[in-house]
């Protein structure tokens, strides 16, 4: 059956490749299954780090423009009386 999700083809050296599939015996999974989870694993981790990058240009800009911040914390009492 086609799928309508976009593919990629990956070379690897011999070594890595004989790595995953030791992984892939081991875990029961597909080879594809594998590199699928890795992949969707490290975009969450890089996905979180250009968020938090984000956070700190956005901050940045905000006191360069003379503008103050405060922490939620401080956000939380303000809100609370």
């Amino acid at each position: 059956m086609p799928t309508s999700n976009p593919r990629v083809n990956v070379t690897f050296s011999e070594s890595d490749a004989e790595m995953m599939l030791m992984i892939c015996k081991k875990k029961k999974i597909s080879m594809s299954g594998l590199i699928r989870k890795v992949m969707e694993d490290w975009l969450e981790e890089y996905e979180d780090m250009l968020l938090a990058k984000r956070v700190e240009e956005a901050d940045q800009k905000w006191e360069n423009a003379g503008k103050k911040t405060i922490s939620h914390e401080e956000l939380w009492k303000r809100l609370s009386t």
